[in-house]
């Protein structure tokens, strides 16, 4: 009897263990359970259409959209003291070295050139690009001179246009009499021969900055884009645009790489997500774009793709002087019609011997063929005559924009 209640009492201890041993398991499974239904929420929280990441990428983009307006206000504000202040005295002319320490302020006015590029006004056709000595660490920096650009890609059946490309033999083919009929872009033939820019006074490699890469250099080597170039910055194309009567000096069909990226750098805010370029390096071809002197392309977006709802906005806002347009241009006109993504810049691409570098309306910089029919317009660029200074027309400015006259 005695044995027995023993066995019995083990048997019931052991029971009892495997019991207990049966509760902890279950209890960890509900636990494992609940922790996985918990982190699905978690990760609903966090990533869902609602999540926090979104929030946090939507508050980012509100807070940039903030500042943008905040400082749009604050601009206007000053611009308000500003007017109170020539009512009661009077504009006065600015010094070019004036707008050099301020180009945020000043780059993108209105200039009331005179020369009319679109037939429909005088006064929103130009605008005030760069002015030399914004850089003071830069010896070739051409100091004291004014440069305009065209505000928007300039059609081929302007009639200035059709001689600098016609009469005057810049070597485009004119595409608005081509069977395509496209009225914006502008290309070159294969047998266009190379313009000698040495006898020309003043030097336009060096008024219009184009020294980094010496396209006298390389103009017997097969370098299509070098004969090209040295169209785009034959002074000689372009002088229907040096308008003697408003002190235009002389003019070249855009801009060069060197200038672009000197007027970009000084109006860019790296906050809104666009990068400057530090350098520019080149190659036998032409110009290597990017941060250093490495890259082959340059994005000016984050990434390489297209801008987003939130870039175009800041595109539009505050850089249209360097991006007329955040998509295709399209336009109609004296039964013509025209597409255009972008504009060239007088400067070979490092890409190949056949690129120029071209400025696309998707907000990046690259090499295009200079023989592409499509996609690429011009914006001539002026430089006014040494001494040149700005003065607010108060008649022609309004809260949406401000022109200026020249005046010496």
């Amino acid at each position: 009897m005695k044995q027995s209640k023993i066995y019995k009492s083990k048997l019931k201890g052991k029971t009892r263990i495997l019991n207990e041993r049966g509760i902890t398991l279950v209890a960890l499974v509900v636990t494992i359970i609940i922790l996985l239904i918990l982190a699905g929420v978690a990760l609903s929280l966090a990533l869902g259409e609602n999540g926090l990441f979104v929030m946090s990428r939507n508050a980012t983009g509100k807070y940039k959209t903030a500042q943008i307006n905040e400082t749009s206000e604050m601009d206007r504000a000053s611009n308000e003291i500003a007017n109170i202040t020539e009512l009661v005295e009077g504009p006065k002319p600015i010094e070019a070295s004036e707008i050099a320490t301020n180009p945020k302020k000043y780059y993108g006015s209105y200039v009331n050139y005179g020369i009319d590029l679109d037939g429909n006004s005088k006064t929103s056709d130009w605008r005030l690009f760069y002015v030399g000595g914004s850089d003071a660490s830069d010896s070739t920096d051409v100091k004291g001179r004014i440069y305009l650009i065209a505000a928007d890609y300039v059609p081929m059946d302007n009639e200035i246009l059709k001689i600098a490309i016609g009469e005057k033999k810049a070597n485009m083919t004119q595409a608005y009499e081509s069977y395509n009929c496209n009225i914006l872009s502008a290309y070159w033939d294969w047998d266009s021969e190379y313009q000698d820019l040495t006898k020309l006074d003043p030097d336009p490699t060096i008024l219009f900055m184009h020294t980094g890469y010496k396209l006298e250099k390389y103009k017997d080597e097969g370098e299509y884009n070098v004969i090209a170039a040295s169209t785009l910055l034959n002074t000689d194309n372009w002088s229907g645009f040096a308008n003697k009567g408003n002190h235009g000096d002389v003019a070249i069909g855009v801009p060069t790489i060197e200038m672009w990226r000197k007027s970009w750098n000084q109006v860019v805010d790296e906050s809104d997500g666009f990068r400057k370029s530090y350098s520019l390096g080149t190659n036998s071809h032409g110009y290597y774009l990017g941060s250093g002197n490495n890259n082959t392309s340059w994005y000016i977006t984050k990434t390489d793709t297209k801008l987003n709802s939130e870039e175009q906005a800041i595109i539009n806002q505050k850089y249209n002087l360097f991006f007329p347009h955040t998509t295709d241009r399209d336009i109609e006109a004296n039964g013509k019609t025209g597409s255009c993504n972008g504009y060239w810049l007088a400067s070979p691409s490092a890409q190949s011997r056949w690129d120029l570098i071209h400025v696309d309306s998707e907000g990046w910089l690259y090499g295009q063929g200079t023989d592409s029919q499509y996609g690429c317009g011009l914006r001539p660029l002026v430089c006014l005559e040494t001494g040149c200074k700005l003065q607010k027309n108060t008649t022609k400015s309004d809260e949406t924009k401000t022109v200026y006259d020249i005046v010496k």
